[in-house]
C-alpha cells in the first residue's frame, strides 16, 4: 500500500504518493502545465468564429474584395461585415483563441492525469454481470 506525503509548492499543492516514480511524474506535469499557464499572460484579444475574404468576381474590374466575420450567438449563426483592416484585427484574435482553446485542453488534460495519480481514489464497487439474472432461491 502506498504511502502518501504533503508536498508543499507556493502555486499547487496536494498530497501526492510517495514513489520516485510517481513523485517525478507529477512534478513534471506540474512543471508543463505551469509553463502551459505562463503562455495565457502573452495572449492578445481573443474573439470567437470565422473571418472570411470572398475575392472580387473575375470578371469585375472595379469591384473590391469583401471581408466578414461569422459567429454563433444564441444558437443562430450572425455575420458581420468587416472594413480590411477589422477583417486582419479579427483573424488575429480568432487565431488566438483557437490557441487559447488548444492550451485549455492540454490544461484540463495535464490536470486530469495529476489528480489521479496524485489522490487515493475510491474502492471500485464490483457490480453483478448485466444479462445474468439469478432466481431466488427457494427452500
Amino acid at each position: 500500500m502506498l504511502k502518501y506525503m504533503y508536498l508543499n509548492n507556493r502555486k499547487a499543492s496536494g498530497f501526492m504518493p510517495k514513489t520516485d516514480f510517481l513523485v517525478a511524474e507529477l512534478q513534471d506535469l506540474q512543471a508543463r502545465y505551469e509553463s502551459l499557464r505562463d503562455t495565457l499572460a502573452d495572449l492578445p484579444w481573443i474573439l470567437q468564429g470565422t473571418v472570411i475574404e470572398k475575392p472580387p468576381p473575375a470578371e469585375s474590374t472595379a469591384a473590391r474584395a469583401t471581408y466578414m466575420w461569422t459567429r454563433k450567438v444564441g444558437g443562430k449563426t450572425v455575420t458581420v461585415a468587416l472594413s480590411p483592416q477589422q477583417f486582419r484585427t479579427f483573424r488575429r484574435a480568432i487565431n488566438a483563441n483557437r490557441r487559447l482553446e488548444r492550451t485549455l485542453k492540454s490544461m484540463r488534460e495535464l490536470s486530469q492525469i495529476a489528480l489521479t495519480k496524485s489522490l487515493p481514489g475510491s474502492k471500485k464497487v464490483q457490480r453483478p454481470k448485466k444479462g445474468k439474472k439469478h432466481a431466488p432461491k427457494t427452500s
